[in-house]
């Protein structure tokens, strides 16, 4: 190895020697690139002469672009060589004098050691996945809810009613709270649309009756901190029940529902499908997981420091881009019951059995000598490509970094396939 070291966390450091030979050739192959590439006047793509080539690339780009070049392979050569596993494209650090012989230093992240327990007894569980006539209705029931299709009737309001209503919050003083008032609001009872103590209040009430002084509990986690954990009294008003059936739909309802004409029971047929794939999603998401905690549990690694806080720091990131938090961080906090500190020892605790599973099955995918096919491989082409073309980096490192992602991701993907049959 040429200077090979291992530093803090996770990251490693290593130099290449490039010498005059090396930046000839690599400035052929830059000149022989450049030729398909550039225009010059009197000649076809690829049958320019070499001069006329370098003047329109100009000295300093084929300079830098030859470079460059020379070093990546340099690069490639020395990692593929020494079974060094990135992670990350590297830092490079140029000598102060770029003189020839030039050696160039390397830092780069690695994958740290990683030691299997008995992975081959993790499987991950398949759930079969029932629909009931009860849950079919329900979402039909739900749909006609949000498009508005129900019958009057002249009864007392119940649950699963459609209604139209007035409500308006009062302060001690009977003036009406702001942002607590609506006319004319229409909502299905049960679905959680209102406050339970407001949707309460409707039940048992007919068209036209008015109630006052309702108490209504907020949470204290609600969104507006001045009203959050307060009793509010409402008044209210019932202007209209009506009932959801879904067996008196008719052929311009279920279109305008579906978006297409069929008949009901073909609409029911849809409806059902849609349940079962998002049942289906979420028991997978769910025995995802439960493997995933077994598997962490028998993967023996150091995690690096610098690892766990990019989690930690993505994590809370995320959060701190809703746009509740925008708006007003201290009352997004008090919203969530948490503080932030408590937020980022969950995320530590989480993004530790993350990196434990990624590490784990990266690990196996080696032991197991997953490899990719063809078409495989040519959609890791395309993966790495639209990520380099997305990134701010766009350097030949990170592009190789980002295909050696892409590589082991779908290697991933394929073991995890294996074991779910």
């Amino acid at each position: 190895m040429s200077n090979y070291k291992k530093l803090s966390g996770s990251k490693v450091s290593f130099s290449v020697k490039i010498g005059k030979e090396d930046l000839e050739k690599s400035q052929k192959s830059v000149i022989a690139r450049a030729k398909n590439d550039v225009s010059v006047k009197g000649f076809r793509k690829g049958q320019a002469p070499e001069d006329m080539v370098i003047a329109q690339i100009g000295p300093e780009k084929l300079a830098f672009e030859s470079l460059n070049t020379a070093l990546d392979k340099a690069y490639r050569e020395f990692i593929t060589k020494e079974e060094i596993a990135v992670i990350s494209a590297p830092e490079t650090k140029m000598p102060e004098k770029q003189e020839m012989p030039m050696e160039v230093s390397f830092e780069v992240e690695v994958f740290p050691e990683v030691k299997m327990g008995d992975y081959k007894k993790v499987k991950i569980k398949k759930t079969e996945v029932k629909v009931t006539d009860k849950e079919v209705e329900e979402v039909l029931k739900t749909v006609c809810a949000q498009a508005q299709i129900a019958q009057s009737v002249s009864r007392k309001a119940k649950d699963g009613d459609l209604l139209e209503v007035d409500f308006c919050g009062k302060d001690k003083d009977g003036k009406t709270l702001p942002n607590t008032d609506g006319k004319n609001h229409k909502f299905r009872i049960g679905m959680g649309q209102f406050l339970p103590d407001l949707e309460k209040g409707f039940v048992g009430m007919a068209a036209g009756e008015e109630k006052k002084a309702v108490k209504v509990k907020f949470p204290k986690q609600y969104h507006a901190p001045d009203m959050a954990g307060q009793t509010v009294p409402f008044d209210i008003k019932l202007h209209n029940v009506s009932e959801i059936d879904s067996s008196k739909l008719t052929e311009e309802d279920i279109e305008k529902l579906s978006g297409k004409k069929q008949s009901l029971e073909d609409f029911k047929v849809q409806v059902t499908s849609t349940i079962t794939a998002n049942k289906s999603q979420g028991e997978n998401q769910k025995n995802m997981d439960e493997f995933n905690k077994s598997l962490a549990k028998l993967v023996k690694v150091d995690l690096p420091e610098s690892w766990i806080e990019k989690e930690i720091n993505a994590r809370i990131e995320r959060l701190k881009q809703s746009p509740q938090y925008q708006h007003d961080p201290e009352s997004f906090w008090k919203q969530i019951g948490k503080t932030e500190e408590i937020v980022k020892k969950e995320a530590k605790t989480e993004g530790e059995t993350d990196l434990k599973v990624f590490l784990g099955l990266s690990e196996i995918v080696k032991l197991e000598k997953i490899e990719l096919d063809k078409d495989e491989m040519e959609k890791a082409h395309q993966m790495a490509h639209q990520h380099f073309e997305n990134s701010n980096d766009h350097n030949s490192h990170a592009h190789h970094a980002e295909m050696d992602k892409a590589i082991l991701n779908l290697k991933i993907d394929k073991y995890i396939t294996s074991i779910s049959n």
